[in-house]
């Protein structure tokens, strides 16, 4: 593949130690054109390896705030958000998996987005033009076919199982099987609300300044605030309860422990991504949604839906009800589930039983 023209790294990149050990970058070679029908000139898309060239292709999906570092590449390397899944004698085994995990079109660490500079050297931001799944898909399939030209299996969280629903329905012969976790087939209105509680914050932030606002200040608070809400909704009450109560901390014991926790998370946030990918990536979510025509495309795909039973952002009986419209219109589809009370997050906490079901519906679809 080849190199890609770099760029400086952003303040949220810089925190993080990006660009990481192992990444690469793959540009687009022809101008992409968006389902809007707008044209990027120039194009990338960072991405990750791990595993043999020999072993059997296994690309992953990140989630909203993910990226395509999932995992380490060496011993005391900077950890990923999948770092207990994805590994040597991990649920997905790199010593017998080759994968591949991107960041998406539009996002913050390192593929073209609203931060970048265009070919003129000026900052995208605000002229960035929306986005949707299908987009993305069509963006990872440049990749995807050169990385790999066969059909490979598809792992995805949250939007990345989305996206995964998406890459199926437009190139059905490349994919043997698919795993969404924690994922719909369309995006229902209870989402869509908290998204748009998010998207209102950052719009308020005096420092926006409509998406031109590289030069700085960074929307930091309507970022933050942004995240505070999505928090809510991927954690349950029982897990709320269980980890905070109503216990206060502080020197003078005010501040409820749920409230300090909210706060961080905020905080943790504005330290590590950009108010403009959250934007395009939360509006790209919010008009997914699979349609008849696409669904009967999966008819050959194997697809395994795996909900949490604790969620409340995509609620175990919207799970269950997107199964059974999946199944109606033909897909070879079983569901599964995570029973522990960690809410939405539960694929990202509870590691060692969600790289369980990633074992098995390796060792299911080996064949």
């Amino acid at each position: 593949m080849r190199p890609s023209v770099t760029q400086e790294p952003q303040p949220w990149q810089s925190r993080q130690g990006f660009p990481w050990e192992g990444i690469q970058y793959f540009p687009g070679i022809e101008p992409f054109i968006t389902d809007g029908g707008a044209i990027i000139q120039e194009w990338q898309l960072a991405y990750e390896e791990w595993g043999p060239a020999t072993g059997s292709p296994v690309v992953i999906f990140h989630a909203l705030t993910g990226d395509s570092h999932v995992a380490s590449h060496s011993p005391g390397g900077p950890p990923g958000w999948w770092e207990r899944v994805v590994g040597p004698g991990s649920g997905l085994d790199t010593n017998c998996y080759h994968v591949l995990c991107f960041n998406v079109l539009g996002g913050a660490m390192g593929s073209t987005g609203a931060w970048s500079r265009d070919s003129q050297g000026k900052p995208w931001g605000s002229r960035f033009p929306n986005l949707s799944l299908f987009d993305m898909a069509r963006s990872a399939q440049a990749l995807m076919s050169a990385w790999h030209p066969g059909p490979v299996r598809l792992i995805g969280g949250s939007m990345g199982g989305m996206l995964a629903y998406a890459y199926a329905a437009l190139y059905p012969e490349h994919v043997r099987a698919l795993m969404a976790i924690g994922a719909p087939v369309r995006h229902e209105s209870w989402a869509i609300a908290y998204h748009t509680v998010g998207r209102s914050a950052i719009y308020r932030d005096p420092c926006f300044k409509g998406g031109d606002y590289y030069d700085g200040p960074f929307p930091e608070s309507g970022l933050a605030v942004a995240r505070m809400a999505d928090m809510v909704s991927y954690q349950h009450p029982l897990a709320m309860a269980k980890k905070f109560g109503r216990r206060k901390r502080g020197p003078d014991f005010r501040d409820f422990e749920v409230t300090t926790y909210l706060n961080y998370q905020g905080e943790k946030l504005v330290g590590r991504y950009d108010a403009n990918t959250y934007l395009a990536l939360t509006r790209a979510m919010d008009e997914f949604g699979l349609e008849e025509s696409q669904m009967e495309r999966l008819q050959e795909t194997r697809v395994w839906m795996v909900g949490m039973e604790s969620d409340l952002l995509y609620m175990p009986e919207e799970i269950q009800a997107h199964y059974d419209l999946l199944a109606a219109h033909g897909v070879p589809v079983r569901l599964a589930w995570l029973k522990e009370s960690w809410g939405h997050d539960t694929f990202l906490v509870d590691q060692e039983r969600t790289g369980g079901l990633v074992a098995q519906f390796l060792r299911e679809t080996d064949t």
